[in-house]
């Protein structure tokens, strides 16, 4: 089989595929929204989500370029301030989109399935650590809001202690988040909004953690 014939190789021709499709209906008409784009962004909406390909918030929300600011990480999870280096990429994005930008609302948005946050809980259950070193440094963020759901929900079954805990570390970074005090000002003035959402890749049900008691309620 010829390189040319292989997945691989199909899957990055798709890709070039896509690019041109999106050149010719985004730049192609008089008054298209890319051009109008080349000088600068304002989104309304941050969102911290994971890295996962199954959860592209901008195919699930219906975002066009320039309506959301993304970060992507493994996990969707954002550090306490106290992790050295390890919050650095996720905090600079959350910087510029917040203290730059200037955005208004802030979400955290996990997903059901997730591979990190099953890593964590894990750890959390039987002390599995990963084998990759980075892995494991970041997925570590996750494992207190693990241990909080097993004290609270230990007997349930693997599945249902999963969806806890991948709630729980939506929570516990919106904690982390407001640890940062400049964050926590913004929050305060009422220039910024926080957010806790949670995606069911299964049924495509979207999960809003109520400000007030946590509880994840279906919209």
């Amino acid at each position: 089989m010829n390189d040319s014939d292989s997945p691989g190789q199909n899957a990055v021709e798709a890709l070039l595929q896509g690019v041109r499709s999106f050149r010719e209906r985004e730049y192609g008409e008089p008054g298209a929204l890319m051009p109008n784009l080349s000088s600068g962004q304002q989104p309304g909406v941050m969102m911290i989500a994971c890295a996962d390909s199954r959860v592209d918030p901008a195919l699930i929300f219906g975002a066009r370029p320039g309506d959301l600011l993304v970060v992507r990480v493994v996990a969707n999870l954002a550090p306490p301030p106290d992790t050295d280096s390890l919050d650095s990429g996720v905090m600079s994005a959350v910087e510029l989109g917040l203290k730059t930008l200037g955005i208004p609302h802030l979400i955290v948005c996990g997903h059901s399935g997730c591979a990190g946050v099953r890593t964590a809980l894990d750890e959390a259950l039987h002390d599995v650590v990963p084998e990759d070193y980075c892995l494991h440094e970041w997925t570590t963020v996750a494992v207190p809001a693990c241990e909080e759901v097993i004290a609270a929900h230990g007997e349930l079954s693997a599945d249902k202690l999963a969806r806890h805990a991948e709630q729980r570390s939506i929570l516990k970074s919106l904690e982390n988040l407001r640890a940062h005090p400049w964050l926590q000002d913004l929050e305060t003035s009422g220039k910024l909004t926080l957010h806790g959402w949670w995606f069911d890749i299964a049924t495509g049900d979207l999960w809003i953690a109520d400000p007030e008691t946590g509880d994840f309620v279906s919209v």
